[in-house]
């Protein structure tokens, strides 16, 4: 078998370079978008995971108010049903401010309120939080429940 004098391995070869070098850009841009989409998706969870650790700390912290004022737990329901005299302007206010904070803290609070309810036949307290994170649909929600034993 007789090669093609006039065609030589040189003409075989002409853009070969260019077309590797491209190949590794379009697989290089691939894995740059990736990290990119990596990176959003971490940002997002750890934003929800900021907001749930809000929720714990507001939820253990109306539980500890209404524990060390357990005369006036009554002071502490929120958007419940159930209604308990509060004498307490200090509880009162106390109360107020828990839930002026976590209406302002918790994104979407205002359209799912806070509930805290409390049930005097068991001494049981429970703290509902709710929140609505920017561009979702699903409510997110934290409870959390403790017994206090109060003279209502």
């Amino acid at each position: 078998m007789q090669l093609n004098p006039g065609y030589t391995m040189r003409h075989s070869q002409t853009g070969a370079g260019l077309v590797e070098g491209l190949t590794s850009l379009v697989v290089l841009s691939v894995g740059i978008l990736g990290l990119i989409g990596m990176q959003a998706t971490l940002i997002q969870d750890s934003t929800e995971s900021r907001v749930r650790m809000q929720a714990g700390f507001f939820a253990t912290s109306v539980l500890g108010m209404a524990a060390a004022n357990p005369q006036n737990v009554g002071c502490f329901i929120v958007n419940s049903a159930q209604s308990a005299a509060c004498t307490s302007a200090d509880a009162q206010a106390q109360a107020s401010g828990w839930l002026d904070q976590v209406m302002s803290s918790l994104p979407g609070a205002t359209s799912v309120p806070p509930q805290v309810a409390y049930d005097s036949g068991s001494g049981r307290l429970t703290v509902t939080l709710r929140w609505q994170m920017k561009g979702e649909s699903v409510v997110h929600n934290y409870v959390s429940t403790t017994e206090v034993s109060a003279g209502l």
